[in-house]
């Protein structure tokens, strides 16, 4: 419940605090710098988006935990929070050693801070499993708090929820 508190309170924080450009008092944008950063930043994280997916098609456990930040969280549903590089590796090789596992994830909307460090991206999502021998399919919605470090974007918070009610539908 407190880290369900404390990712709430991360969101909202983060969310009051990104635009993309600044305004002046009468409405026009004086933040042309600020716009060129904040959709470079987007297109970085895009790109990232695009080589986190290649790495769950070749079901790389290891190369995806290195798209966390060391801190990182991955919150899997029906699943124990992984925490740390060590925990996100191992949530994700057991999320991907579910015979028949393909997911695919696509950002609706990704926002950066005006400080340009930490970015918001909400998505959806689809994944099938096959683990008893019939195709089970998911959609549901995710979002990754991402965290520049060291000039690169990182997930530093990254939970999955399934469209499905309670007790899977």
């Amino acid at each position: 419940m407190t880290i369900r508190l404390m990712l709430l309170a991360a969101t909202a924080l983060l969310v009051s605090s990104c635009d993309t450009a600044n305004e002046n008092a009468n409405g026009t944008s004086s933040g042309t710098a600020a716009s060129t950063t904040s959709t470079a930043d987007e297109e970085a994280i895009r790109s990232q988006v695009a080589r986190w997916l290649e790495l769950i098609k070749s079901k790389d456990a290891a190369a995806i935990a290195q798209m966390y930040t060391e801190d990182g969280a991955f919150m899997p549903p029906n699943a124990v929070i992984g925490k740390g590089r060590t925990a996100i590796e191992q949530n994700w090789a057991a999320m991907m050693s579910t015979p028949g596992f393909e997911l695919t994830f696509a950002p609706e909307q990704i926002v950066v801070s005006s400080s340009g460090d930490m970015a918001l991206d909400r998505g959806t999502y689809r994944v099938a499993v096959a683990p008893e021998g019939t195709q089970q399919i998911d959609t549901g919605k995710y979002v990754v708090v991402w965290r520049k470090v060291g000039g690169e974007w990182k997930a530093a918070a990254d939970i999955i929820n399934s469209d499905l009610p309670a007790g899977g539908g």
